[in-house]
């Protein structure tokens, strides 16, 4: 009987520590991701502003811009899938609240560029700026869930 207690305790501790450390990768990877999401919303607070204001006389750069923010769509229904630790569960749920909102937004903006109303204020005028300030506000918090 002893033996039996001893060869399953052997076996349990291995797969105790394997959870652990898939724990600390998932961790690391769901950080990792976050981090990367509010830099491409950084890079997307700088780049939008004068893509709007070339798309306000340009076709073409109009057709860019509903690129970008497709792209922006895209990039946000990507995040919101990732795989979250237990306890980033509350911060994620911030994130994709705020994509969420960003998603709404950006439909609203892409409405008005088919039907040819599309002027650079109605980016400046919308909320899309100010959602994606509120997901670069996460940016320590999200950084806090590495250490």
């Amino acid at each position: 009987m002893k033996k039996i207690i001893l060869a399953l305790t052997l076996f349990a501790v291995p797969l105790a520590g394997c959870s652990a450390v898939e724990e600390v990768g998932r961790s690391v990877n769901y950080t990792s991701d976050a981090v990367a999401y509010i830099n491409d919303a950084s890079q997307w607070a700088q780049d939008l502003p004068q893509m709007a204001q070339d798309a306000a006389t340009d076709p073409q750069a109009q057709e860019q811009l509903k690129q970008e923010l497709d792209q922006v769509q895209q990039r946000a229904s990507e995040f919101a899938q990732s795989e979250v630790p237990e306890f980033a569960q509350g911060i994620h749920q911030q994130l994709t609240g705020y994509n969420e909102t960003l998603n709404t937004q950006i439909d609203e903006i892409q409405q008005r560029i088919e039907a040819g109303e599309f002027t650079p204020e109605l980016l400046q005028n919308s909320q899309v700026m100010q959602t994606i300030q509120d997901i670069q506000g996460l940016m320590d918090q999200v950084q806090q869930l590495g250490q």
